[in-house]
C-alpha cells in the first residue's frame, strides 16, 4: 500500500501500511483504522486539517465506509523527519454493516480500495490532498478485530434457550465461531451434530424419518404440526450430512442460515431441547 498527503506536490507524510483494531462500543462495534508510515520533514510549517479516510469495495468502487474523520483535530509538518507517523480513524459499525462487510469478504482477506483527503493550511493558504490506493487487510487481522468489538455477539434476533444439563449455548457459539473464521462447512457439521443430540435427548430419530417420508408421500395432508416440524428437522439433518461430508461448499449466508434454522429447532420444546423452564440467557444469532 502506498498513500500519502501531499503539499504542492511535496510529500508531507507517506504510509506504507493499514492496520485495524476493534473496541467495544456502546452501540454497535467499534474499529480504529490506523494508517502508518513516515514523514521526510517540512522546511515550511503546514497544518494538515480536516482529515478523512474512505473505505470501499476494491472491485465495484461501492461505499463501505465513505468517511472516517481523523481522531485528533489536526496534525502539523516539522522540520525533522518522523519514522513512525500515526494516524487513527475511530468508526462505530453497525451489525449490518459489518455483516455487509463479512459478505463481501467471505472466508478471505479483507480488500479494500483506501481514499486519504486532507486540507492543508500553509502561508500560501489552502490546498486540498487526496490519494487512492489499494489495501488487503490479512484475514487473521481483521477476525482478531471483529472480537475485539464484540461482533461475535451479534444479535439480529433473539432465541430463549432451554434449561438443560448439556451446554446448549456452548455447542451453538462452536457453529458460530467456525463461521466467524472463515470454516463453513465445519459450521454446518456442527449443526448436524446438535441435531443429532437432540435425536438422542429426545429419542425420536425413528418418528422423525418416519415423518419425513410421511411428507413426500400422499398422506402429507394429513400431518399434525409436530411431525411437520420434525419432518423439518430431519431435512435439515440431511442437508448438513450431504453438504458436510461431499464436495459441495457452503457461503457464509448459508452457514448462518443453518445455524439459524438449528437454533430454532432446538429452543421449540415439542421438536428440541426437553425443558420445564427457560433459562434466563438467550444465543443470540443472525439471520
Amino acid at each position: 500500500m502506498r498513500l500519502s498527503i501531499r503539499d504542492n506536490g511535496r510529500y508531507l507524510v507517506e504510509f506504507d501500511r493499514l492496520d485495524v483494531q476493534g473496541r467495544k462500543a456502546v452501540s454497535g462495534c467499534g474499529l480504529v483504522f490506523s494508517l502508518k508510515g513516515s514523514s521526510p520533514g517540512s522546511e515550511r510549517n503546514v497544518d494538515i486539517i480536516d482529515i478523512h479516510l474512505g473505505l470501499y469495495h476494491s472491485e465495484d468502487s461501492r461505499f463501505i465506509i465513505p468517511s472516517i474523520p481523523f481522531s485528533e483535530s489536526l496534525r502539523q509538518t516539522s522540520l525533522y523527519s518522523n519514522g513512525n507517523e500515526n494516524f487513527h480513524f475511530e468508526v462505530v459499525l453497525t451489525f449490518e454493516q459489518i455483516n455487509a462487510i463479512e459478505k463481501i469478504r467471505q472466508d478471505g482477506d479483507l480488500k479494500l480500495a483506501v481514499t486519504l483527503k486532507a486540507l492543508l493550511s500553509s502561508s500560501s493558504g489552502l490546498e486540498r490532498s487526496y490519494e487512492r490506493s489499494e489495501v488487503v487487510v490479512p484475514r487473521e487481522q481483521w477476525l482478531k478485530a471483529l472480537k475485539s468489538s464484540g461482533f461475535c455477539r451479534t444479535v439480529l434476533y433473539e432465541i430463549p434457550l432451554p434449561a438443560s444439563d448439556v451446554d446448549i449455548e456452548g455447542l451453538l457459539t462452536k457453529a458460530r465461531g467456525f463461521i466467524e473464521t472463515g470454516h463453513y462447512k465445519d459450521a454446518v457439521m456442527q449443526c448436524r451434530h446438535i441435531i443429532e443430540w437432540l435425536e438422542e435427548l429426545r429419542g425420536d430419530k425413528s418418528e422423525a424419518a418416519a415423518a419425513n417420508r410421511k411428507a413426500h408421500g400422499d398422506s402429507r395432508k394429513e400431518m399434525t404440526s409436530i411431525e411437520r416440524l420434525l419432518s423439518l428437522r430431519e431435512q435439515l439433518k440431511n442437508v448438513c450430512q450431504l453438504g458436510g461430508h461431499g464436495r459441495e461448499a457452503f457461503t457464509r449466508s448459508q452457514a448462518l442460515s443453518v445455524l439459524g434454522m438449528t437454533m430454532a429447532l432446538v429452543s421449540e420444546p415439542t421438536v428440541g431441547a426437553l425443558v420445564n423452564a427457560v433459562s434466563e440467557g438467550t444465543e443470540r444469532g443472525e439471520a
